[in-house]
């Protein structure tokens, strides 16, 4: 196993020969792609989507489980330059309709809270309360969206959303899980509260052994 990231991919402009180095030495592959029409996100993405059918037969093995997507976390989206943040939201509310990224569950990890991509028609979000807090938002971004929500604390019905206008955040989760009816992609984000002491402390001694 690689002592550092499985890959890194991109078209690696900004690597420095040295830190090439580094990671090639434990182990990281280094692949170069310099499409012009693609950000280092999208690359990674259809990176992972080119070897989905291997993970899911293996996590199939392992669990016993058939999933139908590989669900794929991606962290610090959100973080630094404000133009790179507004790439990373329209990446993943775009790569809904993206026929090479079909089987990724897509969710970016943005501070205290999870963003990811409902589809239009029905969808139902599990709510664990023992993994997600109770804040929510549905936030529609390509184009106004009209919704019907069923399990927030102000549920609503044929509701239209827009930039401009009206707009559902700080709702909050009061179902097991929530169902959503939308005429058009918008962006769900649900809230993730704090480690508590105890869970620290669990996953700490996991780390350790």
């Amino acid at each position: 196993m690689p002592q550092g990231p499985n890959t890194i991919i991109g078209d690696l402009d900004s690597l420095r020969p040295e830190t090439e180095q580094f990671f090639r030495d434990r182990g990281t592959d280094i692949l170069r792609d310099n499409d012009l029409y693609s950000t280092d996100f999208t690359k990674a993405l259809k990176h992972i989507s080119s070897k989905t059918k291997r993970w899911l037969d293996y996590s199939h093995q392992r669990t016993g489980r058939q999933e139908q997507a590989l669900k794929v976390l991606i962290f610090g989206g959100l973080g630094g330059r404000a133009d790179q943040a507004f790439s990373q939201i329209h990446h993943l509310y775009m790569a809904v309709q993206d026929p090479s990224l079909a089987q990724l569950d897509l969710y970016l990890m943005a501070g205290d809270s999870v963003i990811f991509a409902l589809n239009q028609g029905a969808n139902v979000v599990e709510t664990p309360q023992n993994l997600l807090g109770e804040n929510i938002g549905i936030i529609p971004i390509g184009r106004p969206a009209r919704i019907t929500t069923k399990g927030l604390e102000w549920d609503v019905q044929d509701w239209e959303t827009t930039f401009g206008g009206q707009m559902s955040t700080s709702n909050w989760i009061r179902a097991p899980q929530i169902e959503v009816e939308t005429n058009e992609r918008v962006l769900f984000t649900v809230e993730i509260p704090p480690m508590s002491a105890e869970d620290e402390r669990v996953q700490k001694s996991r780390r350790e052994h």
